[in-house]
């Protein structure tokens, strides 16, 4: 099975190829050229010419085709590739897809408005859903345009995901394969391929003055406490005047629920005092400098106190009608253990919500504790019915954020439970302030674990005051850019197939793989290999699949081997050197009109593919327009040149008005490294200052018979 050619009906990229431009045809290097027309009535299919060039099997056995597109930056070769895509793209354009099979059999899929097909050719339609099922896309950018499962963006993806679970989704998918038993055959097909042995977990460092500056510069958490009491008080008179506390009034009450919540407030200084309460604890101390959030020695009492600065940052609360009255910040910090902070934050968090909830879940369990998860969720609930509002409050927005909380405060106990069990049991090993996981040493599953219970955390904390960033997750040994990129892509391949294999879903026996500039980031060396490496890998992953369907006959029961076809975009000449010329679809751009269009390379492109020298290829004006040199040094030199022939220059470039003199023009000659610029700017600089100075001239003559006499010496 392989696509040989796609039809771009007219107008389906007005951005690219003009507002009223014409149908286009591109043909991918099948056993034949063809030419699609839409002609309103029908489509028509002819071939052209048959690719005398086509070797059956040539990329192997289970790769039935590999195609570029190839265009210099901005032309358009994202735009075709994603018009490809179709139905994974949320500019979904509708196309028309040609396929061959064996050498007398064609199919084609049709997205289209239903028409006829005008052909000689025996052409079968494929009917089903499948095609969409089929086509993959991968991109190494966070395209939230694309929302294939080979993107890091999920299916449902509205772009606002938290680039923290973007990494952590990415950290994930590369352990699987690292984990994988296929990573040792990849290893014998790409003996440099990149990978890491162990991952150090550690709780980001932070500055004090971060969480400080926050309400330095903001009006939050108010350090006037005349402001903030003056609030209290107008909020207590107009419960007064409603009649809330009708019946609840008493010296008790009086002293409990208004006066010590008074005291408190002129005893505080504001939520910065708190965060310096806080530091101050002796088990939190460290001797890493005093901006240092938190020291070098134990894992979990820096998760605790950057947990707990978190939580006093995010400690605002609107006034409300619904608040219950707050207990003193020092009685919480002050407390034993963790488990008892942090129940007491959850206090306080609900208190400053609905206080007679709060109350209620006080007084049917006992205490206010997160281990109650399910029971004070059911109680929290109870209250849904209550229709109260008060001052333009509703008490059904208060029950809302109450269980947003709750949902909050679970997802870190959980988190915090996890760490704890995973050290008592070793499922990491511990090093100081650090968990380590080896691949081959722990369980995989472990790993997984805690990037789901941290990925939940981020989910429920993107409203935080400030983003949340509490673990570290890197390899001890650090990849390179590159290396990181040649990572990703496997690993994103490998994960769709795993996803592939778990779902239930029919796995067909074609795949039709879109790579947008697969090979961004890589070291020139593996460019080199990229197209040789996905021939041999390729196959290695999908052969993880089993087919149970074709794509072409959903009755059939018996498949041919899994087959895949790659298309990818470049502007490499190293990875395009090899792929055969009627593989490559070459899009240029009119300069008058700033449209593109596609171009036909038998008759208007005078450039070799497939084992052409690098050089040629990058003197070609879809890779480089103006030569190889750098355009820094390409203007210092023709300013050079201008100076030493005395001749002005009009550009406005700053390079080409340096203000050169005889020494500048010196040492920049003696910088230059290419032998015949070099020689050529030293005879210009000769003529310039050498031959028009008699004293010069001596000078050089002097040097010439020092160096005979030098000569004549070693010779005798």
């Amino acid at each position: 099975m392989r696509l040989a050619a796609v039809y771009l009906p007219k107008g389906v990229l007005q951005h690219l190829f003009g507002k009223d431009h014409e149908g286009l045809t591109l043909n991918l290097g099948g056993l034949n050229n063809y030419e699609i027309i839409d002609n309103n009535e029908a489509i028509e299919i002819k071939i052209v010419s048959e690719n005398e060039n086509f070797i059956s099997d040539f990329w192997g056995s289970n790769i039935s085709n590999i195609s570029a597109i190839v265009g210099r930056n901005g032309i358009g070769k994202t735009s075709i590739l994603r018009a490809l895509h179709s139905t994974g793209d949320k500019k979904k354009k509708n196309v028309f897809y040609l396929f061959e099979e064996k050498e007398e059999s064609w199919y084609y899929y049709n997205e289209l408005e239903t028409k006829t097909i005008s052909t000689d050719l025996e052409i079968k339609e494929i009917n089903s859903n499948a095609l969409s099922s089929v086509k993959q896309y991968y991109t190494p950018i966070v395209d939230i345009e694309q929302i294939n499962t080979l993107s890091q963006l999920g299916i449902v993806s509205n772009g606002e995901e938290n680039l923290g679970k973007l990494y952590n989704k990415q950290l994930i998918q590369d352990v699987i394969l690292l984990n994988d038993p296929v990573k040792d055959t990849l290893k014998t097909i790409y003996p440099d391929f990149p990978e890491y042995t162990e991952l150090e977990i550690k709780i980001t460092q932070h500055r004090k003055f971060d969480f400080k500056n926050v309400y330095a510069t903001a009006n939050l958490g108010s350090q006037d406490r005349v402001t903030v009491l003056k609030t209290y008080i107008e909020s207590d008179i107009s419960d007064l005047e409603e009649g809330k506390w009708k019946g609840l009034i008493g010296n008790d009450f009086i002293k409990q629920n208004i006066l010590e919540r008074y005291i408190n407030i002129i005893n505080s200084s504001g939520l910065n005092s708190m965060f310096d309460q806080l530091w101050a604890q002796g088990k939190y101390g460290h001797d890493l400098g005093n901006d240092k959030l938190h020291g070098d020695s134990d894992f979990m009492q820096n998760f605790e106190v950057t947990l707990f600065t978190y939580f006093v940052l995010d400690a605002t609360f609107p006034q409300t009608p619904f608040q219950g009255t707050t207990g003193n910040f020092q009685s919480i910090i002050d407390k034993d253990s963790f488990e008892e902070i942090f129940d007491a934050f959850f206090d306080l968090y609900m208190l400053s919500i609905y206080g007679i909830v709060r109350d209620d879940i006080e007084s049917k369990l006992e205490r206010v504790s997160i281990k109650d998860y399910d029971k004070i969720k059911e109680i929290i609930n109870e209250d849904r019915h209550k229709k109260w509002t008060q001052q333009g409050f509703k008490s059904s927005d208060a029950v809302e954020l109450m269980l947003r909380y709750l949902d909050r405060f679970k997802a870190f106990f959980d988190l915090y439970t996890y760490l704890r069990k995973s050290i008592s049991e070793n499922q990491f090993e511990i090093k100081e302030d650090s968990l380590i996981y080896k691949l081959e040493d722990h369980n995989e599953k472990d790993f997984y674990d805690l990037i789901e219970l941290y990925n939940k955390v981020l989910g429920e904390t993107n409203n935080f005051v400030y983003p949340l960033d509490l673990l570290t997750i890197r390899s001890t040994y650090s990849l390179s850019s590159g290396e990181k990129a040649l990572l990703n892509f496997f690993a994103r391949i490998n994960n769709r197939i795993n996803k592939l294999n778990s779902s239930g879903q029919s796995i067909f026996n074609y795949y039709l793989l879109l790579l947008d500039e697969p090979e961004l980031g890589y070291h020139p060396v593996w460019k080199r290999k990229f197209v040789d490496a996905i021939t041999k890998s390729i196959p290695v992953l999908f052969a993880k699949l089993n087919p149970n369907r074709n794509l072409l006959d959903t009755e059939s029961k018996e498949f041919n081997d899994l087959k895949t076809q790659i298309i990818f975009t470049t502007h490499d000449p190293l990875t395009l050197s090899d792929i055969p010329i009627n593989n490559v679809t070459f899009i240029d751009k009119n300069v008058d009109t700033n449209k593109s269009f596609i171009v036909n390379h038998n008759e208007d492109v005078d450039l070799a593919t497939f084992g052409a020298n690098v050089h040629d290829l990058l003197a070609h004006s879809f890779f480089l327009e103006n030569g190889f040199m750098g355009e820094y040094a390409e203007g210092m030199i023709k300013s050079l040149i201008n100076y030493l022939t005395n001749e002005n220059s009009d550009s406005e470039n700053p390079v080409m008005q340096f203000e050169w003199n005889k020494m500048n023009a010196l040492k920049f000659i003696n910088t230059v490294d290419e032998p015949f610029i070099k020689e050529r700017l030293t005879n210009l600089f000769d003529e310039k200052y050498l031959l028009n100075d008699k004293q010069a001239l001596l000078d050089k003559r002097d040097e010439i018979d020092a160096r005979l006499n030098e000569i004549e010496d070693e010779e005798d």
